[in-house]
């Protein structure tokens, strides 16, 4: 049996009720003896956690590995449990100290302020991996440094530093920095909530904000663990204009911000919620757009994508708030162009006047800029163009009930709100609220269109997260195919495929990849078919209008075997992006990709037998080693140049697509910027890309043509640009665009709806 089939095995009796605990017990036993052999473990710094004067090293590490590990507890000065654990396998069932004792760890980042894959590249020591070797040497000097603001201590320095602030954190006392605060342009409250695995991200960031004299910062960090309240306080050490305030489970937001304006000096206050991730740009056009007399938020989406609101307003002919283009995808706002007033703001975060931020928060217990009473204060406006996802789940604040209808007798806001979304091209179909919402929302129309509105639905999600999807990308080339073509048109992230605002949109296209997505009860359905064939089922092809798959011959097997017409309708490249520019090429061996949990053969067998490959893609630890892996990512707009310049890149497919006859999108985005690839056998592949993707049969067959001269198994140059034109013209979106526009107008001729 293969060590994997054996762990799952151990996985599933983790759940049996009997063996279970005896398994998971063993489990503990384990992680305490790998742990106990690391020298690793400080007992004086774990027992001032705990807040005890001392603490025997075993009895430090067996409450490590039963419930300290769970509460963020580090048994390291210089091990940040919940930073080093975001990049380590299986964090949230094992200790990440365990962790990373068994992985790779001169490639590990085992804490925010130390960079200490650069300390071990400088070759200091005789071990294994920087932690270990300046654990050993208690009088080592390491430097820890943010955007800004660095230090150098010893060992021995540091761990004095850690155990005095995880004291203060056992007391929950607030800090400020000992160097005296400059004058500054701009007070900003960061909220640091429990658990927050980005928490390292903001804290950096306040550092640069801070580093340039114009932002000082409260930091509040609401009931946070151990690691997060330690690497805050080096920070606050190491950089003056930054403020430490602790606060428990049950803080209320608008507490938090008011401590922050009695705290600070300075002309305008800001605060950013603690669930988004704003950045620095963002941050700066915020700043820019405020002013004396104005209150200035971004327009929030929520964790699936949609619209939070640009703003809330009275509607006092059915007595209650109504979100202003909430639940809407984020397109329509963006409709409304750099700037909008708004009745009244949303959201938890914001710049203003000190004086307003003052009387605004005065006494106020509220939950987010929607509970406070801004009669006779400044104009509000939201930035359509800073719209960060609030993709971190809430821990900070609890909301609390409460009847806005009683706090103040407003005026009626419609005419407001009809001009607002007048802007966006929509009209009000009626003034009945939406009560299932959370906070009622309005049903719109669109208001004299007569183009198709086209909404693009895929499995990625919204965010940061979804980034690094393709299927993001692959919606984004389609949706700008279909822009060109005269549509308007929106992308639904997953979380947001059945949005009630779906009934808006003339024309639905499912991009089925991993998961299944319901097509809305309204309009034209299509789905295209891209990847997970073995998942396709006929009562999910029935729920459409019209059916295409990226696959010539599982189209027909499919419709054969169920009677539902499939069309075949081939991935493709978006030429906006991969076209040739002229870079030289090089001698590069490239893979772009994840490992998904399997040794994939294009990327390990060459690894095994010596070849030079450059890995671009996470979770590659446990299959190559670390001086093979490039980076863990990289930006879709550097794929092209990347592509251009490899001399080859690898190329396979998930084991279901090959079989089926599903090209990846890879090979068209490679060839159409004249790049060069080896790849796995698909049905097909050969014949479309006519001798610019070359196939191999087994590992060996990959080794034997990665050793061979490149220039005797591919085309030359002229003929490569002549297969990279026909690419270009033949399977662009653009082309796909127009198979897709054709199926809609088949099946409903006349498909422009007036006054939706």
């Amino acid at each position: 049996m293969s060590v994997q089939g054996l762990r799952r095995i151990v996985r599933a009796l983790r759940e049996v009720p009997v063996l279970g605990p005896i398994v998971r017990a063993g489990d503990r036993l384990w992680w305490w003896r790998v742990i106990r052999r690391s020298h690793l473990v400080d007992p004086a710094f774990y027992a001032a956690q705990l807040g005890v004067r001392a603490l025997p090293r075993d009895a430090a590490i067996v409450h490590y590995v039963s419930v300290g590990f769970r509460r963020g507890l580090s048994l390291n000065p210089l091990f940040d449990e919940i930073h080093a654990g975001g990049t380590l396998p299986e964090v949230f069932r094992v200790p990440a100290l365990y962790a990373y004792l068994l992985s790779d760890r001169v490639t590990v980042q085992v804490h925010p302020l130390w960079d200490a894959v650069a300390f071990a590249r400088e070759g200091t020591g005789d071990q294994p991996a920087a932690l270990e070797d300046v654990w050993r040497r208690q009088d080592a000097r390491i430097l820890l440094a943010a955007p800004g603001a660095s230090r150098q201590f010893t060992v021995v320095e540091l761990r004095t530093e850690a155990i005095d602030a995880v004291r203060q954190w056992r007391r929950g006392r607030p800090f400020v920095s000992p160097t005296a605060c400059a004058q500054s342009e701009v007070d900003l409250v960061r909220v640091v909530q429990r658990r927050d695995r980005g928490y390292a991200r903001k804290l950096q960031q306040v550092s640069d904000l801070v580093a340039d004299a114009r932002v000082t910062a409260t930091i509040a960090l609401v009931d946070v663990d151990a690691s997060q309240w330690l690497t805050a306080a080096l920070l606050a050490r190491m950089q003056p204009g930054i403020r430490l305030r602790s606060y428990p489970s049950d803080a209320i937001w608008s507490q938090v911000v008011a401590d922050a304006v009695e705290a600070g000096a300075a002309p305008l206050v800001a605060a950013l919620d603690a669930r988004a991730v704003v950045s620095d740009q963002e941050f700066d056009e915020l700043v820019g757009h405020a002013g004396a007399g104005v209150c200035v938020v971004p327009a929030h989406r929520e964790a699936n994508g949609t619209s939070c609101g640009v703003g809330i307003g009275w509607v006092g002919a059915v007595g209650g708030e109504c979100i202003v283009l909430g639940d809407h995808p984020h397109e329509d706002v963006m409709r409304l162009g750099d700037q909008v007033e708004v009745p009244r703001p949303l959201g938890r975060s914001f710049i203003m006047p000190r004086p307003a931020a003052r009387a605004a928060f005065d006494a106020a217990r509220a939950d987010d800029l929607s509970d406070i009473v801004w009669d006779g204060m400044p104009r509000c406006i939201a930035l359509p163009t800073v719209a960060p996802v609030l993709d971190e789940p809430e821990h900070a604040f609890r909301r609390r009930r409460i009847d806005r209808a009683r706090r103040v007798v407003r005026r009626d806001e419609r005419d407001r709100i009809e001009r607002i979304l007048s802007e966006a091209g929509f009209s009000v179909r009626t003034w009945r609220l939406d009560q299932d919402a959370a906070v009622p929302t309005l049903a719109v129309r669109r208001r004299g269109a007569s183009q198709q509105r086209w909404a693009i639905k895929i499995c990625s999600p919204a965010g940061r997260r979804g980034e690094v999807w393709g299927d993001t990308h692959f919606a984004q080339g389609l949706a700008a195919a279909l822009r060109r073509a005269g549509h308007i048109v929106v992308v639904d992230a997953f979380g947001a495929a059945r949005r009630k605002t779906a009934y808006l949109d003339d024309v639905n296209v499912v991009v089925r990849g991993p998961y299944r997505i319901q097509p809305p009860d309204s309009g034209v359905n299509l789905e295209w078919i891209i990847s997970h064939p073995d998942e396709i089922t006929r009562a999910e092809l029935e729920q459409f209008d019209r059916v295409f798959a990226a696959s010539v011959p599982w189209a027909a097997r499919a419709e054969q075997r169920w009677g539902i017409p499939v069309e075949p309708l081939l991935e493709c490249t978006d030429t906006d992006k991969f076209t040739p520019r002229g870079l030289p090429r090089g001698d590069d061996i490239v893979f772009v990709g994840t490992a998904r949990g399997i040794p994939r053969p294009s990327v390990v067998a060459p690894v095994r037998a010596g070849i030079d490959v450059k890995v671009y893609g996470p979770d590659w630890r446990p299959f190559v080693p670390a001086s093979v892996i490039t980076a863990e990512s990289v930006a879709n707009d550097e794929l092209p140049a990347l592509y251009e310049r490899a001399s080859i890149v690898l190329n396979d497919q998930w084991p279901a697509m090959r079989r089926e006859g599903f090209i990846a999108m890879r090979p068209f985005d490679v060839v159409a910027v004249g790049g060069r690839v080896i790849s796995e056998q698909v049905h097909g592949i050969e014949e479309i890309f006519q001798g610019a993707v070359v196939t191999y049969r087994d590992a060996e067959h990959l080794v034997e043509l990665l050793r061979a001269d490149p220039d005797t198994i591919f085309p030359g140059r002229r003929r490569l640009e002549e297969i990279s034109e026909s690419v270009r013209q033949e399977h662009s979106f653009d082309a796909r665009a127009a198979v897709l526009a054709a199926a809609a107008e088949a099946v409903s001729p006349g498909i422009d709806r007036l006054d939706r």
